[in-house]
């Protein structure tokens, strides 16, 4: 249990790092705290043969101000050590944090790579800024971050100026 709340805790926080505006970057290494992390779903399944854990159907993940909405959120970790390789949010997913919003279809934190993948339509809105693409790569440990089109659409943004009175 406590591996996978250490891999919950890992995948709200990658998925808000290195936007596209820069204020959802967190330092490298920076973890939130210790917040307890609140996970509620129709359904949880565990396999340790598959080394994953599903949890199905309407599923709300909390951590401070974070909120991750997904149909289903799987974890997989690894056979030596348990630790956790990936974290996927499927279907629907949305990640909000006070008026930051993430969309697409799915999700991907690759812990290795410590980078997270957003595809399906994603899109990244604060408050009237937005960017969306093919698919928006955060690049976790140079909080930077990577919106690809392809060949039938392009990346498109949406920033305005602060006026300043």
């Amino acid at each position: 249990m406590k591996q996978l709340r250490f891999a919950l805790l890992l995948a709200a926080l990658c998925l808000f790092a290195g936007s596209p505006t820069g204020a959802w970057a967190q330092p490298a290494g920076k973890v939130v705290g210790s917040a307890p992390i609140e996970i509620t779903s129709s359904r949880m399944e565990a396999d340790g043969n598959l080394r994953r854990v599903k949890f199905i159907g309407q599923v709300i993940a909390r951590q401070g101000e974070m909120t991750i909405h997904a149909e289903e959120l799987v974890v997989h970790y690894e056979s030596q050590g348990g630790r956790i390789s990936t974290v996927e949010a499927l279907r629907q997913v949305r990640i909000v944090k006070g008026d930051r919003i993430a969309t697409g279809g799915r999700a991907v934190y690759d812990v290795a790579k410590a980078q997270v993948v957003l595809t399906g339509s994603p899109r990244v809105q604060q408050g009237a800024n937005s960017i969306a693409g093919q698919e928006i790569t955060f690049f976790l440990d140079s909080e930077r971050s990577i919106v690809k089109g392809d060949s039938g659409s392009r990346v498109k943004a949406i920033f305005h100026s602060q006026e300043q009175p």
